[in-house]
């Protein structure tokens, strides 16, 4: 699903919500007037185009499978993410995820209290609540292992990633 900016800032928007038809699935109900069903609503009208990927029969065909492993790599981040993208995909999880994800990155002079922690990720899917640090979910979307998370100062806050700006460009708590 490709959103341009504009949409994205539409999407942001704070609209008196909750005159559209409640969503069937369970996982998409949410509260009147929230910013979730808000972003729910937008969403659902928005048409999923179809998975994009690598297509390595095409690159074997024109001989150019190793020039791309050199660029993406076999077990890289890019790689993983290629491959997630030809995953089936559930368009109700992915719009619950998508209506609900924040992204409130610490400050640069923040420092972790484990006894209460501050999460960075906050989002739904569903129907449960998870909250975590951007090098957790990294780790647990599979884009990273623990040793690439730490090569990438996830830890130090050092990672600012577009991938945090489109999911919840300007949403922090």
């Amino acid at each position: 699903m490709d959103l341009s900016d504009e949409e994205i800032e539409h999407m942001e928007t704070e609209v008196e919500v909750g005159d559209e038809e409640e969503p069937a699935c369970p996982y998409l109900q949410f509260p009147l007037g929230s910013r979730a069903r808000g972003r729910c609503a937008r969403l659902r009208t928005i048409e999923i185009g179809e998975h994009v990927g690598i297509d390595w029969e095409l690159l074997s065909t024109v001989g150019e499978v190793e020039r791309a492993r050199e660029i993406i790599g076999l077990d890289t981040p890019w790689s993983r993410l290629f491959e997630l993208a030809m995953e089936d995909s559930y368009p109700e999880l992915t719009v619950e995820f998508l209506s609900t994800f924040t992204y409130a990155p610490h400050p640069v002079d923040y420092v972790e209290d484990p006894a209460f922690p501050v999460h960075e990720v906050i989002f739904r899917l569903a129907g449960q609540e998870f909250e975590m640090s951007v090098r957790e979910f990294a780790v647990h979307t599979g884009g990273y292992d623990d040793g690439q998370a730490d090569a990438y100062q996830f830890l130090e806050g050092h990672f600012q990633g577009s991938l945090w700006e489109i999911l919840a460009k300007g949403h922090h708590h």
